[in-house]
C-alpha cells in the first residue's frame, strides 16, 4: 500500500465526495480534520530535526503536502460555501418541551413542532419556526430577535410571545402576553402589537385581523392547559391529534364552518376529551388504534 493510502488511512479522508447528515456535522468534521492535519504536522517536523534525508522520508512529506491539498480543497469545497450551520430543536407529538438558547431566550415548543437556528447569532437572532411556540426573549436592544414563519416574520427586542404556525393551518396566529412586536409579510407591515393583542395572518392572501384576547389562554398551553377560543373544527382537530398522537378522520368539507370553544388539561385522557368534544359539537366518534373516526351532524 502506498504512503499516500497510508496517510489517507491516517486521517480517515474518503476518496469519494464527502456528504454530511447536517451542518453541524459538517462543522464537527472540519474541526476534527484540522486538528489531526495539525498534530500530523507537528509529527512530521519534529522528525525531521532528526535525520530525515532519505527518500522514504521525501515521499511522506510530498503525501504528505499531497493530502494537506486535498484537505484544502475539501474545506473550500464543503465549507467556504455555506459557513452557516443550524441547530433543530423539535417536539414530537404528545410532548412538550421546553429549550433555553445561547442568548438565554426560553423557548417552549409544543407538540409536532420544530424550531431552528444558527448554531452563533450574528447581527439579529434569527429563528425559524414550523408549529407552535412561546418565547420569552431576552432583551438585547442591539439584536432583535426574529421569529421566521414562512414569508412571516415577527421582530421583538425582548418580550414574551406566543406563535401558532402550523403547516396544516390557514393561518399563523401572534399573541403577545408582554412587550411589544412587529409582524411583517416580507416588506409590508401587518401590525404592531401590545400585551393582549392578536393578529391572525391568512396564508392565502396575508390580510390580518388584529383582536383584543386574553393573551394567557393562547399561552396556558405550556402549562398543560388547552384553551381553544372560538376556532374552527379543523384546528380543533390538529390540537387533539398533536396532544395525543393521533390520526383524527373526518369529512373537512362537512365541518369546514363549524367553529367552538373547548378547553382540556394535559391530564384529562384522550376519551374524556373526545367526550367533551361530543357535548359541544354534537358528533359520534369511533377510536380503533391510533385513529379517530368522527361522524355525525357538521355544526350544531
Amino acid at each position: 500500500m502506498s504512503i499516500k493510502k497510508d496517510l489517507y488511512n491516517e486521517f480517515q479522508v474518503p476518496e469519494y465526495p464527502l456528504s454530511f447528515e447536517s451542518e453541524v456535522e459538517k462543522a464537527q468534521i472540519k474541526e476534527e480534520i484540522h486538528q489531526r492535519l495539525q498534530q500530523s504536522i507537528a509529527s512530521q517536523q519534529l522528525q525531521k530535526r532528526g535525520i530525515v534525508k532519505s527518500l522514504l522520508n521525501y515521499k511522506v512529506a510530498a503525501a504528505l503536502i499531497a493530502v494537506t491539498s486535498f484537505l484544502f480543497i475539501s474545506y473550500n469545497y464543503y465549507f467556504k460555501e455555506d459557513k452557516r450551520a443550524y441547530i433543530t430543536l423539535s417536539a414530537p407529538k404528545g410532548k412538550v418541551m421546553e429549550f433555553l438558547l445561547p442568548d438565554s431566550s426560553r423557548i417552549v415548543l409544543n407538540a409536532a413542532s420544530t424550531l431552528k437556528y444558527l448554531v452563533k447569532f450574528k447581527n439579529t437572532r434569527d429563528v425559524y419556526l414550523e408549529g407552535e411556540a412561546f418565547f420569552d426573549v431576552s432583551h438585547d436592544a442591539s439584536k432583535p430577535f426574529i421569529v421566521h414563519t414562512g414569508s412571516v416574520s415577527t421582530r421583538v427586542l425582548g418580550t414574551a410571545f406566543n406563535i401558532k404556525a402550523y403547516k396544516k393551518l390557514p393561518s399563523i396566529t401572534v399573541t403577545v402576553q408582554q412587550g411589544k412586536v412587529r409582524v411583517d409579510e416580507k416588506n409590508n407591515n401587518l401590525g404592531l402589537l401590545t400585551p393582549n393583542k392578536q393578529l391572525i395572518v391568512n396564508k392565502a392572501n396575508y390580510t390580518a385581523i388584529n383582536r383584543t384576547v386574553v393573551a394567557e389562554d393562547a399561552t396556558s398551553w405550556t402549562g398543560g392547559k388547552f384553551v381553544l377560543q372560538g376556532v374552527y373544527f379543523h384546528e380543533m382537530m390538529l390540537a387533539i391529534e398533536n396532544r395525543f398522537n393521533v390520526k383524527m378522520i373526518y369529512d373537512a368539507k362537512a365541518f369546514s364552518n363549524c367553529q367552538n370553544s373547548i378547553q382540556f388539561t394535559q391530564k384529562q385522557s384522550l376519551t374524556d376529551v373526545l367526550k367533551l368534544l361530543k357535548d359541544i359539537q354534537g358528533i359520534k366518534y369511533t377510536i380503533k388504534n391510533d385513529s379517530v373516526l368522527i361522524t355525525g351532524k357538521p355544526c350544531r
